[in-house]
C-alpha cells in the first residue's frame, strides 16, 4: 500500500520538480500550445459539491477552563465532510485524496473503461458479484493517510463473507462503527454505510471513528473542506517529500524537504491531466533559489530533447511554468489528454490472446 501511494505521490512531485520553468536567461523559447485549464482554485461545481457533502455536525469544543459552558451562547458548529474528517492523519507521512467516481466519468476514465472491458469483459461485473459492491458506482472517494486508506461511498450491499474471506464477526466501536477482522493480518472499519477504513492494525480504525463522533480532534494537519478541489488532491509534509523523490544528483529533493514545511498538490483530470504543486515554507529566499536551480536543470533537459529530436519531451516541457514570490512558490505542469489517450488507444491491440 505504502509503495501504491508513494510512487503516485513521487511521479507528481517529480514530474513538477523537473519541468520547472526557468527563472533566469537562457531559456529555450516556447512554441504555441494549447491552453490548460489548471486546478488553482475551487470553481462553482466543486463549491456546490462540497455544500452537499457537508452533513456532519460535530460536538462543540469545549469552553476554556474557569469559563462555565452557559457564559455566553456558543455559534453552532459548522457542518463537516465525514470523509475528510475520517481521514487518520500520520505525522510526517502524505495525505492523498482520488475523487474516484468523478475520474470514473472523466475523459480518460471512459477509456481506461472501457480497455479493461475489452480485456475482460466481465471484471467489473464480476468485482460486483463477488463482493456486493459496484467499484463504477459505488465508490466515491479513495483516501490514503499513512498505512490507512478511507473510502467514501454506497456500501450498504457488501457482502463482507467475500470481502473478508472468512465468516464475518466485528466488534462493535463508539456509536456507529464496526471493526472487522480479515485475513493477512488486516483491519476494515465501518461507520454506518458510507466509510470504510481499511489498516494494518485497529488504531486508526479507531482513530477515524473517533474523530467522526466527536470523542478526538479532527488533525489540523488534514485536508481542510475549502482544499478539496480537483480529482486528486492533498498534502505532503517536507520530509516525506524528501523521501519519496529520493536522491538526485542536484541535491533538489534534499533542498526541497529542507525548505517545505507542507507541499499541497491538486490535480485536474476531467480532461487535460493538470498539476498545480504548491511548495510552502519559511525561507523564501531558499525557495526562490531552489526555483532558479530547477529552472536551469528545465532549460538543459528542453535544449537536450529538442536537439535530439524528442518532439514528447520537448512538448511536455511546454507546459511548465512557476510562480515564484508570495509564501512559497506554486508550480504547473500538464499532460495534454490526446497523449494520454494515446498509450490507450492500442488496448485492443494488446489485449492478451484467448485461449482456443
Amino acid at each position: 500500500m505504502r509503495r501504491w501511494h508513494g510512487w503516485l505521490i513521487a511521479a507528481i512531485l517529480l514530474g513538477a520538480a523537473a519541468l520547472l520553468l526557468s527563472l533566469g536567461d537562457g531559456e529555450p523559447a516556447r512554441t504555441t500550445r494549447p491552453e490548460v485549464d489548471f486546478p488553482v482554485w475551487m470553481r462553482e461545481p466543486e463549491r456546490q459539491r462540497a455544500a452537499q457533502r457537508a452533513t456532519l455536525v460535530l460536538p462543540a469544543p469545549p469552553p476554556p477552563a474557569g469559563v462555565p459552558a452557559d457564559a455566553t451562547p456558543a455559534e453552532p458548529p459548522p457542518r463537516r465532510d465525514p470523509f475528510l474528517v475520517a481521514l487518520p492523519v500520520e505525522p510526517d507521512a502524505p495525505l492523498i485524496v482520488m475523487e474516484a467516481n468523478a475520474l470514473r466519468h472523466s475523459r480518460l476514465g471512459e477509456r481506461f473503461v472501457a480497455c479493461m472491458q475489452q480485456r475482460d469483459p466481465d471484471l467489473f461485473a464480476r468485482l460486483e458479484r463477488e463482493t456486493g459492491i459496484d467499484p463504477l458506482k459505488d465508490v466515491d472517494r479513495v483516501g490514503m493517510a499513512g498505512e490507512a486508506v478511507v473510502l467514501s461511498g454506497f456500501f450498504d450491499r457488501a457482502r463482507w463473507d467475500s470481502i473478508l474471506e472468512r465468516e464475518p464477526h466485528f466488534d462493535a466501536y463508539g456509536t456507529s462503527g464496526r471493526i472487522y477482522r480479515g485475513t493477512n493480518q488486516r483491519f476494515i472499519g465501518t461507520w454506518g454505510d458510507h466509510i470504510i477504513v481499511v489498516a494494518s492494525d485497529a488504531a486508526p480504525i479507531q482513530r477515524a471513528i473517533d474523530q467522526l463522533e466527536g470523542r478526538a480532534p479532527v488533525p489540523e494537519t488534514g485536508i481542510p473542506e475549502d482544499m478539496a478541489y480537483g480529482e486528486l488532491y492533498g498534502v505532503v509534509p517536507g520530509a516525506a517529500a524528501g523521501k519519496l523523490l529520493g536522491a538526485d544528483s542536484r541535491g533538489i529533493s534534499d533542498r526541497l524537504a529542507a525548505l517545505a514545511d507542507r507541499i499541497e498538490l491538486h490535480v485536474d483530470a476531467m480532461q487535460d491531466v493538470a498539476a498545480v504543486v504548491r511548495v510552502q515554507g519559511p525561507d523564501q529566499a531558499g525557495l526562490d533559489d531552489l526555483a532558479r536551480t530547477m529552472g536551469a536543470a528545465l532549460a538543459v533537459a528542453r535544449v537536450e530533447a529538442e536537439a535530439t529530436g524528442d518532439r514528447a519531451t520537448a512538448d511536455l516541457l511546454e507546459f511548465a511554468t512557476v510562480d515564484p514570490g508570495g509564501q512559497g512558490l506554486s508550480l504547473k505542469v500538464a499532460v495534454p489528454a490526446a497523449r494520454l489517450e494515446a498509450l490507450l488507444g492500442d488496448c485492443e491491440r494488446r489485449r492478451p490472446a484467448r485461449p482456443p
